[in-house]
């Protein structure tokens, strides 16, 4: 055997990998060996190929596809594209690092109220006047809020902006409903501002008069987004035990929204009969 060839075990030794991971690289094109002897199928890896190897087994620990280092390996490796995936990744983990972080906060602040006992009391009922707003939407993938926010994040500020360059009359509390989309798991959020006496049409928003609910149950919610899902699953629980239907879509109306998260209050509006 030629000197400077390594054995599959050898070469798996090199990168910290298994002999079979080596054989699923060759297998999908991404590292195959240098020699495969024709009688025994024995595979052996020449020492350039263990620069690939390692660059490789970085970019896996880093949490990049097969497919993505498969096109990085077919283009030559070259260092732009090297900062191109490692760009992308880094965004990746820091939007999975911020998603994380939030539920961590809502799973702690769950579990805080279930260990002092905490349960919600200030529930009431009330009806609710029709009011014509400026809203513009979006479309969140599945209900859960780690997909709401980032939707609302695109959408409201484009829509303030419009709103204040155009001159046109509208006003706080800014007000957010969501529809289920017909067919899947998706969500439809709106985000809104009260509009002026005399509303006026324009390409950054649509002209929505939300109707006049005669019953709906409300709470009102004080601090930060992180906290504003367990505070709707307490006010759909405590309206489900109370025997109440829910019906149209729930309404979150910004009282106050200025300065940090933790002094926001939010009403929480759900139709019921």
């Amino acid at each position: 055997m030629d000197s400077t060839m390594y054995t599959i075990g050898e070469f798996a030794a090199f990168g910290h990998v298994s002999a079979r991971m080596l054989r699923h690289y060759d297998a999908i094109g991404l590292l195959r060996p240098a020699d495969v002897d024709e009688r025994s199928g024995y595979r052996r890896y020449a020492p350039e190929q263990i620069g690939d190897l390692v660059r490789i087994v970085e970019l896996r620990e880093f949490g990049c596809s097969l497919d993505e280092i498969a096109a990085f390996v077919r283009d030559g490796g070259e260092d732009a594209a090297l900062r191109g995936i490692l760009d992308r990744r880094r965004a990746e983990l820091a939007a999975t690092l911020a998603s994380e972080a939030t539920r961590l906060r809502r799973l702690e602040t769950r579990l805080s109220a279930l260990m002092q006992g905490e349960t919600m009391t200030d529930i009431e009922y009330k009806s609710i006047a029709p009011v014509t707003v400026y809203a513009a939407s979006g479309i969140a993938p599945g209900s859960g809020p780690d997909n709401v926010t980032p939707v609302i994040d695109r959408i409201l500020p484009p829509l303030i902006d419009a709103l204040k360059d155009s001159g046109v009359e509208f006003r706080e509390p800014g007000i957010f409903w969501y529809e289920p989309v017909e067919g899947s798991d998706d969500l439809r959020v709106w985000v809104s501002w009260i509009a002026g006496d005399d509303p006026m049409e324009g390409d950054a928003w649509q002209i929505v008069t939300l109707p006049a609910v005669e019953r709906a149950v409300s709470h009102t919610y004080h601090g930060d987004m992180a906290g504003i899902g367990l505070a709707w699953h307490e006010v759909m629980k405590t309206a489900a035990d109370a025997g109440d239907v829910f019906t149209g879509p729930c309404r979150e109306v910004y009282l106050y929204s200025d300065g940090p998260q933790s002094e926001w209050i939010t009403e929480l509006q759900q139709p019921v009969v």
